[in-house]
């Protein structure tokens, strides 16, 4: 064993609970898979706080209540509301109940700010519902989260549904202001395959796949899918920003990373298999792109600081696209009529 190596086995006979947050709207069987899949392969000590996200299908919320009442020890579990979170030592899995869809950043936060009041919480996952775990992940994502250069995340490789093809958005670079003027054009007009082009590059795995040969290697975008990051170092951040709903919380994450002079890393060896998007695919189109839209716009405006007048372009290139998108809608909504 190397000296790192030993230094991470004494850590772990001392180790504090791992928090993890896994954010459920609409969609208890994914949620309830997801926290079976953690529970089945886990080994290090974990609290789960499940967040509903204002889940408007009164089912949904009640058959996680029921599976977790039935599967969980009474003691490891509770159910509460966000007007009641006060600091606590939380049990095994907590139930926190929003009263409305707040996005996925907000929602996120919320279990997050309930893990930062439990003392005994020293490192915070990040785990969408559409995650499953096929082998025991966290005790190799906080060895390396402990010895890699100014790690801030570490993150697994996911797997598609098939647990063989690679799912290329957990390694991926940050879009520049320029890739993203070129990318919205591109949807217009895009003879020379730009858009393509552009993904491959920003795609780490696509551009590169030699990187699998690779223990681990640096990533500016992890996928918000499934990341691990000491509590401290997400509160240094400011962890999400509650002003994006449903896209660019990967960007703006990368962004505060760079900021503060700390680094992301994919671990090649350690995988889990990524589901898809339900929540996502079950919601309006239109509702979908206006989230994409109102969240570029903000990103790009706070985080790349573009003069007045290329924003100006910028907006109008997404608004276009915005409403062709709604023009389309209503066409399908015709045709179907």
């Amino acid at each position: 064993l190397y000296y790192q190596d030993y230094v991470y086995l004494i850590k772990v006979k001392i180790m504090e609970h791992v928090g993890i947050v896994i954010l459920n709207y609409n969609n208890s069987s994914d949620t309830i898979n997801c926290i079976e899949s953690v529970l089945k392969y886990t080994t290090v000590p974990i609290k789960i706080v499940v967040v509903d996200n204002g889940s408007n299908d009164v089912n949904s919320i009640i058959e996680i209540s029921n599976y977790l009442t039935e599967n969980v020890k009474k003691e490891e579990y509770v159910d509460i509301n966000v007007k009641k979170v006060s600091p606590i030592l939380l049990p095994k899995i907590t139930l926190l109940k929003l009263e409305a869809n707040l996005g996925y950043a907000l929602g996120n936060k919320k279990g997050i700010e309930l893990l930062y009041r439990d003392s005994s919480v020293e490192s915070i996952m990040i785990l969408n519902n559409d995650i499953l775990f096929i082998e025991n992940i966290i005790p190799d994502l906080l060895k390396e989260l402990s010895i890699l250069e100014k790690a801030f995340l570490v993150s697994p490789l996911l797997l598609k549904k098939d647990g063989v093809s690679i799912d290329y958005t957990c390694a991926r670079n940050n879009y520049s202001f320029k890739e993203f003027i070129l990318s919205y054009i591109s949807k217009f007009f895009d003879p020379f395959s730009i858009r393509k082009k552009i993904y491959q590059k920003n795609h780490l795995l696509i551009n590169n796949p030699g990187l699998l040969n690779e223990q681990y290697f640096e990533i500016e975008m992890p996928s918000g899918s499934c990341m691990l990051a000491r509590k401290d170092d997400f509160r240094k951040i400011g962890d999400f920003d509650s002003n994006t709903f449903l896209y660019c919380e990967e960007n703006i994450l990368s962004k505060k990373v760079k900021a503060i002079g700390m680094k992301n890393y994919l671990l090649t060896q350690s995988r889990c298999i990524h589901l898809g998007a339900p929540s996502t695919s079950k919601s309006k189109s239109s509702f979908i792109a206006k989230c994409s839209k109102d969240s570029i716009l903000y990103y790009v405006r706070k985080y790349e600081n573009p003069s007045f007048l290329s924003f100006y372009v910028f907006k109008s290139i997404v608004y276009a696209d915005f409403y062709k998108v709604l023009f389309f809608n209503k066409i399908k909504k015709w045709i179907k009529k």
